[in-house]
């Protein structure tokens, strides 16, 4: 009987080792599984920063056209603003010449003085 209890305790001891053996082949399992899963995660994360990047830069590019345009439209509202303001003037000029015309065409040389403005307006 003392046969059987020690080849009883032997085959329990390879039993052991070979289940032993087979929670290390499952840890290793498990650990390259971990390795896998956080090598694709830090992938994806990657992917989404380079998104972010991407996103930011076209928002960047986005706030810049705006401003840009924003200024133009705001420098055409002043040009505008100058001409309107500038309008009064032209016709102040107009009415001006309006009262001299008269006084240049009553005169010896007005007309020839006349054309000699109309010349030089011309030119420019």
């Amino acid at each position: 009987m003392e046969n059987i209890s020690q080849y009883l305790s032997l085959g329990l001891s390879i039993i052991a080792v070979l289940v032993a053996f087979w929670q290390g082949y499952l840890a290793k399992e498990q650990l390259d599984q971990a390795k896998d899963t956080k090598r694709r995660t830090e992938d994806v994360l990657h992917a989404i920063e380079e998104k972010v990047s991407q996103i930011q830069t076209i928002s960047d590019e986005t706030r810049k056209d705006v401003r840009e345009n924003i200024s133009k439209f705001i420098d055409k509202q002043d040009e505008n603003l100058k001409m309107l303001l500038k309008a009064p003037t032209e016709n102040n000029q107009s009415q001006m010449m309006a009262q001299i015309l008269p006084a240049f065409l009553n005169s010896d040389n007005g007309i020839e003085t006349l054309m000699k403005l109309a010349e030089l307006g011309n030119k420019k």
